[in-house]
């Protein structure tokens, strides 16, 4: 069942959403309508504090590829769990649970991913219960249209226990490294994520051979429609 949160005030109206001032909405919004996404059509603002953005009362997350200025956006849809998230050019990601399952207005986007229901990226668990290696697909369209996927064997690596900071605020943490391969490519995912729940609040992620990896920083997380 998909639930329709539709592009709040947040993304869609960062120019009016405050009858007076300065709201955290509109010190967001050029901040969501510049294209980290794709070549750039405004600069993007200075990046909010955490004080600015404790006041958006939605969801959102933090997303930069290589070094980029973060780009913040909120979820459009739950599909039964696929979050949606979108700027107001419809370009993004879909995420399941702390893994990405999809991009839109990327390039050549990923169309889905097949998550084994033992994998703890899509299925957050706590650490213990963890697997030592998952099977993973990765799904595309060539520029005839025809489908084509790439699947890879993923082994997991409890790196290192480590505090991070997201926009102000400490997480403590374990450091995983998850290494993939197949017969002809090798990449790797870094997460950092709470031993005793699973929950990934930061990480680095693989989304194909000609997109750039992703950091993806959960500032406010989604509770649920």
């Amino acid at each position: 069942m998909i639930r329709w949160f539709g592009l709040i005030c947040l993304s869609l109206f960062a120019g009016a959403c405050s009858s007076s001032g300065v709201g955290p909405y509109e010190a967001l919004g050029k901040t969501v309508r510049s294209a980290v996404f794709g070549p750039e059509i405004e600069a993007p603002g200075p990046e909010p504090d955490r004080a600015t953005l404790d006041k958006i009362r939605f969801a959102t997350i933090a997303v930069s590829f290589q070094g980029s200025a973060r780009t913040f956006l909120v979820p459009l849809a739950d599909n039964d769990g696929y979050l949606t998230y979108q700027d107001t050019a419809r370009r993004g990601l879909v995420l399941k649970g702390g893994a990405v399952a999809g991009t839109d207005g990327l390039g050549q986007d990923l169309l889905g991913v097949r998550h084994q229901v033992d994998d703890p990226f899509a299925y957050p668990r706590p650490l213990i219960e963890w697997p030592g290696q998952v099977d993973r697909s990765y799904q595309y369209r060539i520029r005839d249209g025809a489908p084509f996927s790439i699947t890879v064997t993923c082994v997991i690596d409890i790196a290192a226990r480590e505090t991070i900071e997201i926009v102000e605020r400490s997480y403590e943490t374990a450091r995983i490294v998850e290494s993939c391969a197949n017969a002809r490519r090798r990449f790797q995912n870094v997460y950092w994520v709470v031993p005793e729940t699973g929950f990934i609040w930061k990480s680095v992620q693989w989304l194909g051979p000609k997109l750039n990896p992703v950091t993806v920083e959960i500032i406010r997380a989604y509770q649920g429609p």
